[in-house]
This record gives C-alpha cells, sequence and structure tokens, in this order.
C-alpha cells in the first residue's frame, strides 16, 4: 500500500532598502500546485506591511499572486507556509527500460500542439555548438531508448558539473555553465531542457523544493530547487534531476511548471525610490507521515 508523507514548508523573502520606498507592485509565483502525485492541504502568505492579494493563473497553470503598497516601506517580508500530501510509491527498477520504437512515439509529437511549447528552444534553452560537442563526451547515449538516454544525461551532468552556488546568475547561458563547468539547480536544467528538446523530448522547467532525507547529502536540500520533466511513452511526464543524479525523488515538491526560469521566477516586480535593497531568502521543509498531525501555521496568515 502506498504511504503518503506531509512536507510542511516556511519560506521566507526579505527585501531590506536602504532607505524608504514609496510605493511597490510585486509579482509572487510560490503557491505549490497539485501535481502528479502531490497534493496541497495548505497555503497562506502573510506579507510585512500587510496586503491584499489579485489570482491569476497563467498558460501552463501557475497560480500568481499580485500586490501593491502605496505607502512608504524600508523593508517588505513576505512569508509563504505550505502543507503537501504527496503518495510515495516504488521508484522504477534500475534496468527498466523503454521499448526502442518509443523514439518513433516521440516523432509524432512534433505535430503536436499540446507539446509545442516543450519542444522548441527558448532565449535560456538553446542549443549551441559548445553543447553540442560537449554532448559528444557521453558514452554510448545514442544506443539507448528515450528514458534510459535521459538517465545517463542526468548522471553525467552531475558526474560533469560542479554544483558551486554564486558561480553563474539568473540570465546565464548555457555556454557560461559549460566554461565555468560550475553553476546551480537552474544551469543544470536548462541545458537538460535543451538536449532532451534536441532529441524531440518535450521537456519543461519545474522550480519547487527538496527534502533531504539523509541529512544535507543532497546538492541544494532543503531549499527552493529546479530540476526537470520530460514526457516519454507509457511514462508520461517523469522528472529527472541532474543536479543530484536523481529520477523521481519522492522528496520533490512542485510549485511551479514552465519553458525556462523566465516563466517560474518567485517573485518579480517594480519599486519606486529606495536606493539599493538587499535580498534575504530562508527555506525550510520539514517531512512527517501522514498520520502524525500538522499544526496550523500561526501568525496572521492570509489563505490564497
Amino acid at each position: 500500500m502506498p504511504q503518503i508523507m506531509r512536507y510542511d514548508i516556511q519560506h521566507t523573502t526579505s527585501y531590506q532598502y536602504e532607505e524608504n520606498i514609496n510605493s511597490c507592485v510585486m509579482s509572487l509565483c510560490m503557491q505549490p500546485r497539485n501535481h502528479r502525485r502531490q497534493t496541497v492541504s495548505s497555503f497562506f502568505i502573510h506579507t510585512a506591511p500587510v496586503t491584499s492579494f489579485s489570482i491569476e493563473f497563467d498558460a501552463f497553470g501557475n497560480r500568481h499572486h499580485f500586490f501593491d503598497i502605496h505607502h512608504p516601506h524600508q523593508q517588505l517580508d513576505i512569508t509563504v507556509s505550505a502543507v503537501i500530501e504527496r503518495t510515495i510509491q516504488d521508484p522504477l527498477k534500475d534496468e527498466f527500460s523503454l521499448p526502442h520504437d518509443s523514439w518513433d512515439e516521440l516523432e509524432a509529437l512534433k505535430n503536436d500542439w499540446d507539446m509545442w511549447e516543450y519542444l522548441r528552444s527558448t532565449g535560456l534553452t538553446t542549443m549551441s555548438r559548445a553543447l553540442s560537442e560537449w554532448l559528444m563526451t557521453i558514452p554510448d547515449a545514442n544506443e539507448d531508448d528515450p528514458y534510459s538516454r535521459l538517465k545517463r544525461l542526468t548522471r553525467h551532468m552531475f558526474e560533469t558539473f560542479d554544483y558551486q552556488p554564486g558561480s553563474t546568475h539568473v540570465d546565464s547561458t548555457i555556454d557560461h555553465f559549460l566554461d565555468m563547468k560550475a553553476g546551480v539547480c537552474q544551469d543544470y536544467a536548462h541545458l537538460m531542457i535543451a538536449v532532451a528538446r534536441s532529441w524531440g523530448i518535450p521537456a519543461r522547467y519545474v522550480s519547487g523544493y527538496l527534502y533531504d532525507a539523509e541529512e544535507q547529502t543532497l546538492r541544494a536540500a532543503n531549499a527552493t530547487h529546479a530540476w526537470v520533466e520530460c514526457w516519454l511513452p507509457k511514462l508520461g511526464w517523469m522528472p529527472f534531476d541532474p543536479t543530484n543524479a536523481k529520477v523521481d525523488d519522492e522528496n520533490l515538491i512542485t510549485v511551479a511548471i514552465g519553458r525556462d526560469y523566465r516563466d517560474v521566477a518567485p517573485s518579480r516586480g517594480i519599486t519606486f525610490g529606495g536606493g539599493r535593497s538587499e535580498l534575504t531568502v530562508g527555506v525550510n521543509v520539514k517531512r512527517q507521515r501522514a498520520d502524525i498531525d500538522l499544526q496550523t501555521p500561526e501568525g496572521q496568515a492570509s489563505q490564497q
């Protein structure tokens, strides 16, 4: 019988300004979504200064919270609390593979309108000469079925690149990642997406959280995270985490889905006045069995 786990998430974002800003307009993409074996039990947003929200859905089904504050303030705090229930199932066996004619099924998706956005390149997921040359370093990849080839790519990326916060930024290109041989989960995701799409496999960028059940043995553990979902025959959308060499990890918690990072940035906005700002982010993810009661987050949280 599948086991159900609950994940308690606390995510704080603080903007400290050099001086009072007069007003701000912000968009948040921070609410986890009901997705695959994941269900959102509760979700709260609290801001200081306090404000109200409007909600819109984008073309990918992500929920965006919009707010504006039009009085002077020198600090903006955003606190997100969520409880997620996730059904844990046995992973695919190591020897699992798809029939080789799965490539023919993927070829037919080129005319599928629903997959079009996930088969074309974007500014952050473009194949280049440098990336094509790097792909030649993956041994025997061309002999694999689609699932095995993606799994081999995931492992090769994990072994090739160093996880190094600060080595890249949100607009870094894949070529920069290849040149540095280091980056963060966003860079790993963009590279894998570019490669998968070049192979004719629909791929999409996923943002969310990663819980480390083994006490800080994973890269980017217990923090905001990014990985890839690829659509495969017989499997549907399958998560691949090249940052940690994981496939369909039970501890990945999905927040948003898009073509690349630009579709799912957790926060973006405009401020008027205030000079420079300092950003501080804190994330805490806890896990318990579903038969253990979780306390409702305290405080003046606003449920949306």
